[in-house]
C-alpha cells in the first residue's frame, strides 16, 4: 500500500497553477481535460484540503481572512485533470453585491461548465450543514451534477459526534439518490482522509 500511496504523491506533486478567471466564459480550453471543483462555504478549509491534495504547501493560497478567493483558480493535475478552487459562498463581511457576484459565478459555472464531471462541497465538521450548503446540493442536482461531500476539521471533533453527523447527513442525501456520491471526513492538520480524496480524484482522471 506503501508503494500506491507514493504513485499517488507523484501524480498530484506534478501541478501548476493555470490562472484566476472571473467567470467560466473566460476560461480558455485547449484540451479536452476534465474539471473537478471544490467549493464550500468562507473558511471551511478549502485551500488546505486543495494543498494537502495536491501535497504542495502554497499551491492554493490560504489566508486567514474568509472570503479571499473571488475568482474560479484552476490547478492542472498531472496534465489530465483539472482541479477548481470555487470561491466560498456565505461570507456576510464582503458587499451584498459581492456576495450576489460570487453567487453568479459559482451558479453558472456549475450550470454551464461542460468538462465539470465532479464536485466536492467541503462542510466543516464541527460546524454541520447549513441552508446555504442544502442550497448547493439543490444546485448540484438541479445541474444533473455529481458530488461527493468533504467534512473538513474533523480533528476538533468526537468520534461519537461525527458518527450521528454522518447518520444525519446520510438521511439528508436521500433526497439526492440520483447524484450524491460520497461522504469524505477529513483533517488537513491530520492529512487524514485526504489520501481517500486523492484515490477519488485518480479515478475519476481514468474515465
Amino acid at each position: 500500500m506503501a508503494n500506491g500511496n507514493k504513485s499517488l504523491n507523484n501524480f498530484f506533486n506534478t501541478n501548476k497553477f493555470i490562472g484566476s478567471f472571473p467567470s467560466y466564459r473566460d476560461i480558455k480550453k485547449t484540451l479536452n481535460i476534465p474539471d473537478c471543483c471544490f467549493v464550500g462555504r468562507s473558511n471551511v478549509g478549502k485551500s488546505s484540503i486543495i494543498n494537502a491534495v495536491t501535497r504542495t504547501k502554497n499551491l492554493a493560497k490560504t489566508s486567514k481572512t474568509p472570503g479571499r478567493t473571488q475568482s474560479i483558480n484552476i490547478f492542472l493535475i498531472n496534465e489530465v485533470i483539472n482541479l477548481i478552487d470555487l470561491p466560498g459562498y456565505g461570507y456576510a463581511k464582503v458587499s451584498k453585491v459581492m456576495r450576489e457576484n460570487l453567487g453568479v459565478l459559482i451558479e453558472e459555472y456549475i450550470q454551464n461548465q461542460s468538462s465539470l464531471i465532479h464536485a466536492y462541497v467541503l462542510l466543516d465538521a464541527k460546524v454541520g450543514v447549513k441552508n446555504s450548503d442544502i442550497d448547493m446540493f439543490d444546485l448540484l442536482n438541479d445541474s444533473n451534477r455529481r458530488f461527493s461531500i468533504v467534512f473538513t476539521k474533523i480533528d476538533k471533533c468526537s468520534k461519537s459526534y461525527l458518527s450521528d453527523l454522518e447518520k444525519s447527513m446520510e438521511s439528508l442525501m436521500k433526497m439526492y439518490k440520483k447524484t450524491f456520491h460520497n461522504f469524505f471526513f477529513t483533517s488537513s492538520k491530520k492529512f487524514e482522509g485526504i489520501i481517500d480524496i486523492q484515490k477519488d480524484i485518480y479515478t475519476l482522471s481514468k474515465q
